[in-house]
């Protein structure tokens, strides 16, 4: 149930959607049934035996998923760094095994067409043979198994002919050749070497220049992922418990169920507020009483006037026949005789109202005619407005639309509005009823007016609040009108008020109106089953 829309100048508005209140559903002093009971113990337990999912967990995830994010492209960087060191150091030591073979090579060139230089090719193809071997496991890593067989065994060829080819003048030629082919090849081999990890080393470090972009990226997604993961489960879930507020508010008193797969924190709330809800439902029904007692007890002193004529008419006719039964003639005490039972039938009368207002029943909703409750209410407190000297303007016709609702409990939405109206009234105020069925399509509209001081705009807006009261302390629960609206909205109708500050109020009670008897003997019978 939606909250009303209130104005200052206007009626208040309830939401549509309360149009479509149940009429069975009706507020009594009763308050939670057995039913209602057990569904709020079943609704406890059932958010209770939901697996466990807590809202620290889920912190606690989605921090560490943005903490691993960095901490993941943190390792890879510093591993990266240090593949990049042991490459950059690799090709240094390439470089220098290079720049050997190569000064090999032209000291070889040297011996070729001079003759000289022999032993500074060999000392240059030693040195690079030693570099070889110092870091021959990072050579395979790099180049694989048979391509490092192969510049060994270049290598071994190398200084083999170089060192025998002085010897060999008459294979010469052949090892020139030979000579010449391995230098060759052992200089390709170095290359390409070099070549292979300066690749792998620019390539390494244009994804180094690439990664805090696509770091940033995919910090950016994630945040955005998170956030709407927290805002869909916390957020949301905030503004599920504020809409259970605004019902609660409301009177709404219907346990809160489970809503997800999960129990968390909130879980824990849900369960308070239905142990809340139903506290307060207990001590709502204690005021309740309360406050029907206190208007009870104004109401018996009221009837209590009332009786005390009849009741003094009877004694002092029942004496006078008591004493002068034999001087009386038959006419005489036959006319005695119709006004004691007269004036027993009004006693009788006002018996009878008032133990109808003061039944404890269930809520009964039946075809009414609102003239006679009216009529009936009015009668109950007619005898405090004439103490205060308050005139009643009673402008309700003989024929009006049948109303569908409860009895008894409409008798006590106009005694308390009509009460309330005459707490404000000094003396000699003035109170009008008045229907009307031109303020709504399909309701029947019964106004209570007075010409008290009105009330202020600034508490307009809260006069249907429970336990808000104007009232001195101790002559007012602040429940009468809040109980009243409940009473009016469960009846299918609403309770609406307007007033100028020092003008007066009036307070507007719209009830539908019963055009199709078998419908709603049908829906009462629909209500009963549910």
């Amino acid at each position: 149930m939606g909250e009303e829309r209130r104005t200052s100048t206007g009626n208040r508005q309830d939401e549509e959607n309360d149009e479509s209140l149940s009429l069975g559903s009706v507020l009594t002093s009763e308050g939670f049934s057995k039913e209602d009971e057990e569904f709020g113990e079943a609704a406890d337990q059932a958010l209770k035996q939901r697996p466990s999912f807590s809202i620290r967990l889920r912190l606690i995830l989605s921090f560490a998923i943005i903490f691993l994010l960095p901490f993941l492209i943190t390792l890879w960087i510093m591993h990266t760094l240090a593949n990049l060191q042991d490459k950059i150091l690799f090709l240094e030591v390439a470089d220098d095994y290079k720049v050997e073979i190569q000064q090999a090579r032209r000291f070889e060139k040297n011996y070729l067409l001079y003759g000289t230089n022999l032993n500074d090719a060999l000392e240059h193809v030693v040195r690079a043979e030693a570099i070889f071997k110092k870091y021959e496991d990072r050579f395979r890593k790099v180049i694989g198994e048979d391509a490092l067989d192969e510049m060994a065994q270049n290598s071994r060829d190398y200084i083999k002919i170089l060192r025998n080819i002085p010897e060999s003048q008459n294979e010469r030629p052949q090892m020139e050749k030979k000579l010449r082919s391995h230098g060759a090849l052992m200089v390709s081999l170095a290359q390409k070497l070099t070549e292979k990890e300066r690749v792998w080393v620019q390539e390494k470090m244009e994804l180094m220049r690439r990664v805090p972009f696509i770091f940033l990226l995919l910090l950016l997604l994630l945040m955005i992922l998170l956030v709407g993961f927290l805002a869909r489960h916390i957020l949301n879930t905030l503004n599920r418990f504020i809409g259970y507020t605004q019902r609660i508010a409301a009177g709404d008193f219907t346990p809160i169920t489970p809503a997800r797969r999960y129990r968390d924190e909130f879980s824990v709330l849900a369960l308070y507020i239905n142990r809340m809800v139903r506290a307060l439902d207990r001590h709502h029904r204690i005021l309740v009483e309360s406050h029907k007692l206190r208007a009870m007890g104004t109401l018996v002193a009221g009837v209590a006037h009332e009786l005390n004529n009849p009741m003094n008419n009877i004694l002092l006719t029942a004496s006078v026949l008591q004493e002068d039964y034999l001087e009386l003639d038959e006419e005489e005490r036959k006319e005695m005789l119709d006004d004691l039972v007269a004036q027993a039938e009004r006693t009788r009368k006002i018996v009878a109202n008032l133990l109808g207002f003061a039944r404890q029943s269930k809520a009964v909703v039946e075809t009414l005619d609102i003239r006679k409750i009216l009529e009936e209410t009015v009668e109950l407190i007619g005898n405090q407005l004439r103490v205060k000297k308050i005139k009643l303007h009673f402008d309700v016709p003989e024929k009006l639309p049948m109303v569908h609702g409860d009895h008894q409990l409409l008798n006590q939405v106009f005694m308390n509005l009509i009460m309330n109206a005459a707490d404000v009234l000094p003396e000699k105020g003035e109170i009008k009823i008045k229907t009307s069925t031109d303020q709504r399509e399909g309701f029947l509209a019964v106004d209570v007016s007075d010409n008290g001081p009105g009330i202020p705009e600034h508490i307009l807006s809260r006069i249907f609040d429970p336990f808000f009261t104007t009232k001195p302390k101790g002559q007012g629960t602040g429940l009468g009108l809040s109980v009243s609206r409940g009473i009016i909205r469960k009846l299918g109708g609403y309770l609406l008020a307007r007033s100028t500050f020092g003008q007066g109020s009036t307070f507007t009670v719209l009830l539908p109106i019963t055009t199709i008897p078998s419908m709603l003997s049908a829906r009462q019978d629909r209500e009963r089953k549910h």
